[in-house]
Order: structure tokens, then sequence, then C-alpha cells
């Protein structure tokens, strides 16, 4: 009978306990995890995130909470745990518990599990999806000149894409070499949603070879990430500028000197601007041409050119011919044209023609003469007849 009553008198004691027991996991249950968030959404191997878990107090009372903590997964280290100790959620309230971790090497998902551990209860478990992915924004070259000229501008185009499932921040592109002039020397994109892409443009005038570097830099969430692409200048022949081709020359004398004309023709694909015609040596540029400007040629276009020099014992003297394409660069080509050995000194050309004329007319008038006495004699045969 007294053991009887030992027994119940254990049981009122523990009863309370029990139920405050039974009413602490209840209340535990009724807290749950609505949200979690990772910023930034994707990581790369290496960089850093912050982890953002939300969790809902769903009971009618408040509900004590001992501590928060974010555990290690073998590719996504926790870099602080900040939960050490907390108080209560009080009922229907919100609460975001942020935690900094650090992606390994390592691609793809992985679940480092958040834990709240209850005071009058267990503890809530609750594996976090954390992604990452080593893709990077891509940098492309997509229109650059079929040649590159020694001190001539040409404009270089890239495109900036981003192929990854998150956006990139602070998107930029430098340009960079030795011996070149570059306009601008870096462009500003902002953020690249996922699949988005940005083109920019850079003017360039290379003074020799080298390697042209692009760098791209970008931020993926608060990580700082840099890309560089190369593109060699090596010079060759470019097949689109104006070129300049002389025909239809003809070459006379008068005056002490020589005049040459003909046309030019543009036969490239560029438009050749204040071209300028003359003449080089040994030849001696004179009044009146001498120097002819034909202003500017279209692609395909022809123009009349005549100019005047002298020279001395020369068989032929170069005609240059300099102009410009639409971004101020100079261009100069040459054709060479046949003279004769000796000038004629001024008057000479007319004292020269005049015994030719002369002559010529001591010709009709022979012509003439002979005419009349052959028909008078005629006449005389025939009256003797």
């Amino acid at each position: 009978m007294r053991s009887l009553w030992i027994w119940c008198m254990v049981f009122l004691f523990l009863l309370p306990t029990t139920a405050v027991a039974y009413n602490g996991e209840e209340k535990a249950a009724r807290v749950t995890v609505l949200d979690t968030q990772t910023d930034p959404a994707v990581l790369m191997p290496g960089d850093e995130a912050t982890v953002s878990v939300t969790v809902k107090n769903t009971a009618n009372e408040s509900v004590a909470v001992r501590s928060a903590r974010l555990y290690t997964e073998k590719n996504v280290m926790v870099l602080d745990s900040p939960y050490q100790s907390f108080g209560a959620i009080g009922p229907g309230n919100t609460v975001n518990f942020t935690f900094r971790v650090k992606a390994s090497l390592s691609e793809g998902f992985f679940y480092p599990v958040f834990v709240l551990d209850f005071r009058d209860a267990g503890s809530l478990r609750y594996p976090v999806p954390v992604k990452v992915d080593g893709t990077e924004p891509r940098l492309s070259i997509s229109d650059r000149p079929d040649s590159f000229v020694k001190d001539k501008k040409d404009m270089v185009t890239v495109q900036v894409s981003n192929p990854r499932d998150g956006p990139v921040n602070g998107v930029s592109v430098l340009l960079s070499g030795q011996d070149l002039e570059i306009t601008p020397t870096s462009a500003f994109i902002g953020g690249l949603e996922p699949d988005e892409a940005a083109e920019v443009a850079f003017n360039i005038t290379p003074a020799k070879e080298m390697d042209l570097v692009f760098t791209l830099k970008y931020r993926n969430g608060d990580n700082q990430q840099t890309k560089e692409v190369t593109l060699p200048i090596v010079f060759s022949e470019d097949k689109k500028r104006a070129e300049i081709v002389v025909s239809g020359v003809e070459v006379t004398t008068e005056g002490g000197h020589y005049r040459v004309n003909g046309d030019v023709t543009n036969t490239g694909l560029e438009v050749a601007k204040a071209v300028v015609i003359t003449t080089g040596a040994p030849a001696v540029p004179v009044d009146p041409n001498r120097v002819y400007p034909v202003a500017s040629l279209d692609p395909d276009d022809l123009a009349n050119f005549d100019v005047t020099f002298t020279a001395e014992n020369a068989t032929e003297v170069p005609l240059v011919i300099e102009y410009k394409d639409v971004d101020g660069n100079t261009y100069s080509t040459t054709a060479m044209v046949g003279v004769k050995t000796a000038l004629p000194e001024a008057g000479e050309a007319d004292s020269e023609a005049f015994p030719v004329l002369a002559v010529v007319l001591v010709l009709v008038v022979a012509v003439i003469a002979g005419a009349v006495i052959f028909r008078s004699w005629k006449k005389a045969k025939e009256n003797e007849s």
C-alpha cells in the first residue's frame, strides 16, 4: 500500500513536466522553414556567398529557441555561426537567419544542413540547396577588319554574353596593347541577366604588330572575376581600301614644259577623299598645273586630270597620286609616264613647225601649178588637132 502511494506521488510530480514537454514539442512542430536563398544565386568555384533561411512560427504561442546553425557540407564551408544563442520566436512571427559560406572548387548541387535547436523540444533540420557552376561569361570578337594596317584606324567590336543560370553585375571590358591608340580604353556594360548579351566597340590605331588584350571584369555577387581574350594584330594589305588606277595618259610639250593629261579611276571598295595629283623627281612641277586636285572618288568613279612639269635628261617621270580615307589616313601611289629625252626650248616648237608649214605650202603651189600647166598643154594639143 505504501509503495502504491509512493508511485502515485511520483506520477503526480512528473505529470506537469510531461505536459510541458508535450506542449513544447507541439509548439516546435508549428515552426517551419518558409524559404531559403543564396546570394549570388549560383556560385562559381571558390566564391563566397550569403545563405538565408526564413523561418515562421505558425503557433499561437512563442517558441523558445536555443540556437540556429548551418553545418558545413564537404563542398560548402560555413564561414560564420552568429546564432550560438537565441531567444524565442513570437506567435505568427517570421525570422531570417543569415550565414556566410564559401564554395570549394567542385561543381554541382550541395546541401549544407540548417538546424534550429528548441529549448523545450528537439530540433528542426532542413537541407539548404547551394549550386556551384564554373560556367563563365563569354567574351568574343563579333566584328573586326579583314586586315590591319600600320597607323590606320579601325574598329573592333566585342560581345559579352552570360550563359550562366544566375546574373552577373559590374560587367566592363578593358583594352590594352603596346604602341596603340585606343578610343575608348574601357567600356562599362553593367548587369547581364541569364542568356543576355551586349556589344561594345573600340577604335584602335596600331603602330606595330602586337597582341591586343581584352580584359573582361565582372562580379558574381560580391566576388570579383576577370577573364582575358587576346587578338593578334598582324599587318597585311587592306583589301577594301581605295585603289587609284591611271589610264588614257597623253604627254604633250608646250612653252618649254610638258603637259600630262589622263584619267584616274577608283577601283577599290572604299571612297578616296582629297585626291591630289602631281609629279615627282626628276620632274619639277610648274605652272599652270603644278598640282591637280580631283576632290573625292567613290568606288568605280572616274575623273580627268591635267598636270604640267619640266624634266631634264629623263625618259620617264613618276605621276604621284595622294588621297585619304574616311578616317583621315593618307595613302600614296605612283604611275610612271614616258617623256622625250630632250624638251624643246620655248618658241622652238613654233620655229620647227614653220618650215614644215612652208614645205606643205610649196607642195600645194607646185601641185596647182602643175595642174595649170598640164591643162594648158592639153588645150594647146587640142587646138592643133
